[in-house]
Formats: C-alpha cells, sequence, structure tokens
C-alpha cells in the first residue's frame, strides 16, 4: 500500500520537474530577450489567466449548490 503511494508520489514530481524543464525551454528566449523580471509577469499573467477561466467554470457548476 505505501510502496503505491511512493510510486505515484515519484511519478507526480517526474512530471512537475518535466513541466518545468519544458516551461525554461519555450520561454527561454523570451527570458534572453526581454529579462527575467518582464518574463516572470508574463508567465504569472498566464498562470492568471487560467486559474481565472477555471474558477468561472467550477463556478458555473456549483451554480445551484449554495440552496443546499
Amino acid at each position: 500500500m505505501a510502496v503505491a503511494m511512493w510510486a505515484k508520489y515519484a511519478g507526480a514530481m517526474i512530471a512537475v520537474l518535466l513541466l518545468g524543464v519544458l516551461g525554461i525551454v519555450i520561454f527561454n528566449r523570451i527570458w534572453y530577450q526581454v529579462g527575467l523580471g518582464a518574463a516572470i509577469v508574463v508567465v504569472c499573467g498566464g498562470l492568471l489567466f487560467f486559474a481565472w477561466l477555471t474558477d468561472r467554470k467550477d463556478k458555473a457548476a456549483r451554480a445551484g449548490l449554495e440552496d443546499i
């Protein structure tokens, strides 16, 4: 049981690591051209936009649950 939990944890950490490396590769040219500060603003802005869209979808799905 514990082995399966640790295997899932290790798999998730490997996925996060690969996504981080992919992000560095994709945004490497942006960092070089505009600087690290501006690249961080662009990436965080994209993440905030994605979070906002996800929240809007979840809010629409929960529309009638406040009445329960």
